[in-house]
């Protein structure tokens, strides 16, 4: 096997590091933000975000002007990169991205404004990224008579366009009658004035407005409206000359981890390598569920943009991707886990990323109970298996490629370990314990309750649900504490610590529905043979 010895050893390399990133989120979900905040955190890096209530909540909007405001006033002189989801600034949120409440000319006046701002500092970069809408329609309470019967009119209907398959076309036909005029026109409308919007981010991008940028495929099929708007942005890439400055991806919640993985390492001047692992070679040509392009693809797509490359064959690699991709063969699954118990019992850098989800979202258990045996969870790089495959890919390889970038460079030593282990810790809890038990309790108390929704909650039912939600995943919290990293050593620098508690415990349910949660917590390292915990 062959690796960088330089990563397995630690060495740092002085290189000049990052003051403060200013992070622009998606929305005020955790994986819209928090996730990248964490990565940043792993790195040394103070990641600023406006003021949590200026970015919305579900069906309530983010304030983009009020955003922008903020930003104009933030001095900016120490901040080495602003990462921006276009759609907040342009929309306020990606549910308001899905709705015709905001001009074409609004939009692009607010998209414009932020480039202004942030490029009368000439030392700081700014990334975009931009959400491609996704084929469904938001799920509340309002949408839900129609939103399914009006997704399938339009993969229908576009599936007829491109391929004439006569199917397609009579089941379009027959839809077409049950959803009114005005749900299809706002729909389409909707796509419209977004496609028009992305147009003008390209132009923009062509006069070097934006350092970097990215279009985020949201939830998505093979077949739909979406296709032909990529195919079209894609045609425009090339005639402006923009290739390697422009990257369209799969998924969109992930692309603030992503471009925090960039922005890193574009100040280091580091381009990871990494080997990949599959489940099964077969896997990669499939497509998994709300993506357009074959698995392999959209890993490529996440490497890239991150600021990774993949290893070819007979090159040295700085860390493996173990992927576990859908409908794997029971023989080579089970050579597949045995290579990564290897790896990690023998102390070899590796990340995984289990896009093996169940209809529900949740991860593989074969795979979890594998990495629980020995202690393995704390020997991982990173780990991530939730809601998509490019959300998960797109969480995994940031996380990898920042905590090896910041073992090159002169980073807090036991800062970086400790931030590192929570984001193992928080992925693990979040993304298996969460979704695979908590989450499903949760959605069966809101269906005991006569007319309640699992997409949209009424108050009193948050709060009764939100009290569960707290003390079952505290609970699980603290049992994965207690097994993984309760007494667990690991090396700082030269020297060696212990985790001794778990403090700061907060959980809550950020929108009015159990789908996501928001977790904090910080771990307490403590000195081997030392009584006293040291703190970040």
């Amino acid at each position: 096997m062959r690796f960088l010895t330089a990563l397995l050893m630690a060495l740092c390399v002085a290189v000049s590091h990052a003051e403060k990133i200013i992070l622009i989120p998606l929305d005020s979900r955790p994986a819209a933000g928090q996730f990248a905040l964490m990565i940043g955190k792993v790195a040394g890096v103070e990641v600023e975000m406006p003021p949590y209530e200026l970015l919305g909540r579900f069906t309530t909007p983010g304030r983009p002007d009020q955003i922008l405001e903020w930003l104009r006033e933030t001095d900016l002189s120490d901040v080495s990169a602003v990462i921006v989801s276009a759609d907040m600034v342009e929309y306020g949120g990606l549910i308001e991205s899905r709705l015709n409440s905001v001009s074409t000319e609004a939009a692009i006046s607010r998209i414009k404004r932020l480039s202004s701002i942030v490029r009368s500092h000439p030392s700081t970069k700014l990334y975009v990224f931009s959400a491609t809408m996704r084929l469904l329609p938001t799920a509340t309470k309002e949408a839900e008579p129609w939103r399914l019967q009006l997704g399938k009119y339009e993969e229908a209907k576009a599936k007829w366009e491109m391929t004439h398959n006569a199917e397609s076309g009579a089941l379009a036909k027959r839809l077409r009658p049950k959803l009114g005029d005005e749900v299809v026109a706002e729909y389409e409308n909707t796509r419209k004035r977004n496609l028009s919007v992305q147009k003008q981010l390209l132009y923009m991008q062509a006069k070097r407005m934006f350092d970097y940028l990215i279009v985020g495929q949201d939830d998505a099929r093979p077949y739909g409206p979406h296709v032909g708007e990529t195919a079209l942005l894609k045609k425009m890439v090339g005639n402006l000359g923009l290739g390697g400055s422009v990257y369209f991806c799969e998924g969109v919640d992930q692309h603030a981890s992503v471009l925090m993985s960039r922005a890193l390492l574009d100040q280091a001047k580091w381009t990871p390598k990494v080997r990949v692992v599959y489940s099964d070679e077969n896997g990669k040509y499939k497509f998994n569920p709300f993506e357009s392009k074959p698995i392999k693809d959209s890993l490529t797509d996440q490497l890239l943009a991150s600021g990774a490359v993949p290893a070819v064959s007979d090159e040295d690699y700085d860390y493996t991707l173990y992927l576990n991709t859908p409908g794997h063969r029971s023989d080579r699954f089970a050579e597949f886990l045995s290579s990564l118990k290897a790896d990690l019992d023998q102390g070899f850098p590796t990340a995984v990323a289990d896009i093996d989800l169940a209809k529900d979202g949740t991860a593989n258990p074969e795979l979890f109970e594998a990495l629980w045996d020995n202690a393995r969870i704390m020997k991982l790089l990173s780990y991530a298996g939730w809601n998509t495959a490019g959300n998960t890919m797109g969480t995994t390889i940031p996380a990898a490629n920042v905590y090896l970038m910041a073992r090159r460079i002169n980073s807090n030593p036991l800062s970086r370990e400790v931030a590192q282990r929570e984001f193992l810790l928080h992925r693990f809890v979040n993304d298996y314990a969460y979704h695979k038990y908590t989450r499903p309790a949760a959605y069966r108390m809101v269906r005991e309750r006569g007319g309640a929704t699992t997409e949209e909650m009424d108050s009193d039912v948050y709060q009764q649900v939100n009290e569960f939600v707290q003390q079952d995943l505290a609970k699980r919290l603290e049992d994965f504490f207690r097994d993984q990293f309760l007494g667990k050593r690991f090396f700082a620098g030269t020297t060696q610590y212990a985790f001794s508690g778990i403090t700061d415990i907060r959980i809550f349910l950020p929108w009015p529905r159990a789908y996501e949660v928001r977790l904090e917590f910080h771990l307490q390292p403590q000195i081997v043979n030392q009584p006293t915990a040291l703190k970040n």
